[in-house]
């Protein structure tokens, strides 16, 4: 089969390489290369894409700001995708806020508050995009998405556009299928005084400084909170805040967080997480549910 580097390199719009560390791209720094790394910067440049690796048989998976995942480190055999350009706007409205799928949460929470808009002060401090908050449900502090989507836009894989109104308020769920790629995302939010949304958020903020490491090598919570209970607190129960193993360690500020102090790798965090997940389950008999997503290669670890 012909490489499809030169087909991929010939789209307008859209950057390419080849054996790109993932660990650039995501916030636990760990990662292997992937064997393409592409950054589309329109949505013609993305359905060319998705054609050319639906054409060479290449798995395609979309890295928004590189949190909530864990690559191999033997990296990813297929092609990275980044939305960015015009696929990473944000424009505001009447009482509406549009993003496209691979703005930065952040971005998306600045610019409701500078035109006075209020309810994604939630979203304040999650290291993600809107695509990637979208495939989640992304929410904190009685605050989600669902809760003020009205619209989204996606492209599937055979480079088909989706249009999806009218989601579900699920705990971490995914508000559209999982193989499709969210393009676009407009929500309905309320009029209220900036100050008002500025306090708002400054302490959310604080709250989160107070009980997450926020500015460490972190890819957010590890685990889903079961019914009724918190993943973190269960693992702090079992007294592995604080464990190690190599350059990875569960956080001593939040027990569903591990932190890479530098030099960690994808087989130490993941041995990590397996071994909370053991101990939760014989000390507890609860069964925790990943919410960081692997990728890659099969992670095999000889110790934990």
């Amino acid at each position: 089969m012909p490489d499809p580097l030169a087909a991929l390199a010939d789209i307008d719009d859209a950057e390419v390489d080849r054996d790109v560390p993932l660990s650039r791209f995501t916030t636990w720094k760990v990662g292997g290369p992937a064997r393409y790394f592409i950054e589309v910067r329109t949505q013609r440049a993305l359905v060319q894409a998705l054609g050319v690796c639906a054409s060479a048989g290449l798995p395609v998976r979309t890295l928004g700001n590189g949190s909530n995942v864990l690559f191999s480190d033997s990296g990813y055999r297929g092609v990275v995708l980044r939305l960015t350009g015009e696929l990473a706007l944000v424009e505001t409205g009447v009482l509406k806020i549009a993003a496209g799928g691979g703005a930065g949460l952040g971005v998306l929470v600045a610019g409701a508050s500078r035109t006075g808009l209020a309810g994604l002060e939630f979203a304040v401090g999650i290291p993600g995009t809107v695509g990637g908050a979208v495939m989640t449900n992304a929410g904190a502090f009685s605050g989600s998405c669902a809760s003020l989507l009205e619209r989204v836009e996606t492209i599937d894989l055979r480079g088909e556009s989706r249009v999806h109104e009218g989601f579900k308020n699920e705990y971490r769920s995914h508000l559209v299928p999982e193989d499709e790629i969210v393009t676009s995302a407009t929500f309905v939010m309320a009029q209220a005084p900036k100050e008002e949304i500025r306090e708002r958020a400054d302490s959310f903020m604080r709250l989160r400084r107070q009980t997450q490491p926020l500015g460490k090598a972190t890819a957010g919570s590890v685990f889903k909170n079961p019914a009724g209970a918190s993943a973190g607190r269960l693992i702090d129960e079992c007294g592995l805040k604080g464990r190690s193993l190599g350059a990875a360690r569960i956080s001593e500020i939040h027990a569903n967080f591990i932190v890479n102090e530098g030099g960690a790798t994808a087989a130490d965090i993941h041995a990590l997480v397996e071994h909370c997940r053991d101990e939760v389950l014989r000390q507890f008999g609860v069964g925790l549910r990943d919410e960081v997503v692997h990728l890659g290669e099969p992670i095999v670890t000889t110790q934990r």
